[in-house]
């Protein structure tokens, strides 16, 4: 990772958990480790119970950290992102609201519970940390989000990631084989498309599978994954 906008978004999407740091009414800093999910753009948002601690917090100051970090055995030497900003309540449309409840763990079943509700992260600042010695802050004139008219495909998501689902099992693992080295544990599931990768699943094992260029319309999603899956199966034979 480093400081530009396209390493640092990619790092944001491709984890799928960190923690959030918020201030209670004593101004008195509270933590809570927390699932999340990008949106096409590559915002973070949350889905928070209104019990949460954290969100009970949210309601009364916005303002809130959010770490982000590499797991490993040497948390100094790995990368890790922070973000300082404003956590909100949102109202996402049913495309963004299907995506997010695709990359969340767990959260298709909260869906319909009333005191659940969805969260983005405004970002204002980046404090970056790439490894020992490499590190940095991206401002508020910066932004670290995809720009672009991302709706077209945003709208097509998730019909393109049912019909992966359904008839292309095969090259999901390929993926899977390909990107990582080994076979999958299990069965391979395409959670979640967007113009710079793909989010895959097999058993409790996420992948995020970036793309060399960013795609623009579901044309272009078609011909970077059928790319894709020669390439796997070339290196395969």
């Amino acid at each position: 990772m480093d400081d530009s906008a396209d390493s640092l978004r990619a790092f944001l999407r491709g984890h799928y958990q960190g923690a959030i740091a918020v201030l209670d009414p004593d101004g008195t800093p509270y933590t809570a480790v927390v699932h999340y999910a990008c949106d096409h753009a590559g915002s973070p948002h949350f889905l928070f119970s209104n019990l949460a601690v954290h969100q009970q917090y949210l309601r009364k100051d916005a303002r809130a950290a959010f770490l982000v970090w590499e797991p490993g055995a040497d948390l100094m030497e790995l990368p890790r992102l922070t973000l300082q900003g404003d956590i909100h309540r949102v109202h996402p449309d049913p495309a963004l609201e299907g995506r997010l409840l695709c990359l969340m763990p767990g959260a298709d079943g909260y869906r319909d519970m009333p005191d659940f509700h969805f969260y983005r992260f405004d970002i204002r600042r980046i404090r970056w940390i790439g490894g020992f010695g490499s590190m940095g802050w991206m401002g508020p004139e910066e932004s670290i989000l995809l720009a672009g008219d991302l709706r077209e495909l945003e709208l097509a998501e998730a019909g393109a990631v049912a019909h992966m689902n359904a008839d292309h099992a095969d090259a999901l693992h390929d993926y899977w084989r390909w990107a990582t080295g080994s076979a999958a544990p299990e069965a391979v599931r395409l959670l979640a498309l967007d113009a710079e990768g793909a989010d895959l699943q097999s058993g409790s094992q996420r992948l995020r599978l970036s793309f060399a260029d960013p795609v623009a319309s579901p044309q272009g999603w078609r011909q970077t994954l059928a790319a894709l899956a020669r390439q796997a199966r070339d290196a395969a034979s």
